[in-house]
Order: structure tokens, then sequence, then C-alpha cells
């Protein structure tokens, strides 16, 4: 660290303990916070360029901020799965614990699946009512060959104005839409 950036950080040292007592955390102390904010400050301090004017509090309150928030998180994160995985049971006649319980948050919901399938059943039998190039605006438009395409894009590949693209999708949501309330 220069001597440049070891100045900045010492002088807005105080900013870091003004944003670190903005948290609260029952894991984590202040101290800690001030720390890991010191480290944020640190960083935001090697890559801060004077020359492009903007002020090094404004600049650097990004890098204080992530740094106590990562630290916060990885601490709780932490003591979550140790106290999870504690093997005391839940009730009196079962033998269950807390983590036989608790939701896996990252697992695709057997609903979700059910209703996606559903949807795009629904929307294959509902696309018929579009012409060749409306069906192919709003596949491209809405991703339903696997990827999304902007409206500058759709033109560009199939030698259209950008609001002739738009024009054609508006009108393909009508039509889907009225078919839609038919099947309903």
């Amino acid at each position: 660290m220069t001597k440049e950036q070891e100045k900045l950080v010492t002088a807005n040292m105080g900013y870091v303990v003004t944003l670190a007592h903005q948290y609260r955390s029952d894991i984590l102390s202040a101290n800690d916070m001030v720390s890991e904010g010191a480290i944020g400050l640190m960083k935001a301090a090697e890559k801060y360029d004077a020359e492009r004017g903007k002020p090094f509090v404004t600049f650097a309150a990004p890098y204080i901020r992530r740094s106590i928030e990562a630290a916060i998180n990885k601490v709780t994160t932490d003591t979550d799965v140790r106290s999870t995985d504690e093997s005391l049971p839940i009730g009196s006649r079962n033998n269950y614990t807390l983590l036989n319980v608790l939701e896996d948050v990252n697992a695709e919901k057997a609903d979700a699946i059910v209703e996606e399938d559903t949807l795009n059943d629904d929307l294959l039998s509902c696309v018929d009512v579009l012409n060749e190039r409306e069906r192919e605006v709003v596949s491209r438009y809405y991703g339903l060959k696997g990827w999304r395409q902007t409206m500058a894009e759709i033109a560009e590949d199939m030698g259209l104005k950008r609001e002739r693209v738009r024009q054609e999708r508006d009108k393909a949501v009508r039509k889907l839409r009225r078919a839609a309330k038919s099947k309903m």
C-alpha cells in the first residue's frame, strides 16, 4: 500500500466506525465489524483513482458495506449450519431433528415443475393461433427456445425494424390472450 493510500485509510477510519455502527449483529461484535469495514476501506484505497473526480468516501462506501455484510453473512451462515446440525429431537415421540424438517431452499419445488410444464403445454397449444413471424418473434423475445433476445437482436436476425418487431410482439400477445380466454 502506498503512503497516499495509507493516508486515505487513516483519514477515513471514522467513517468506517460510523458505518459499522449502522449494522446490528448478535454474533459479530462492533469491533469485528469495524475491522471488516477497514478491510473494505483498504481495498477501496487500492482501487481509487482521484483523477476520476469522485470523492473517496463516496467511492469507498460500497466496499466498506460489502465487507461488513459479507462478514455478518459468513458468521450467520456458519452458526446456522452448526445449530441445525444438532441431533436434538423435535417433539417427544418422533426421531426428527430440526435438520429433517427444514426446507431446502435450493431444491426445485415439485409444484413449480408441474406448473411450469402445464404452462408450457398451454402456451404451445395457444401459439398455434399465431402466424409464423409472430411465433418467431414471441419465441425469441420470451425465450421459448431456451434463450431470450432483445428487440434489436430479433430485428437484426429477422431483417426487420425494431419497431416492427415490437408491433409483431404486441399483436401476438393480444392473440394469445384471446386464445387463452377462449380456452377458459
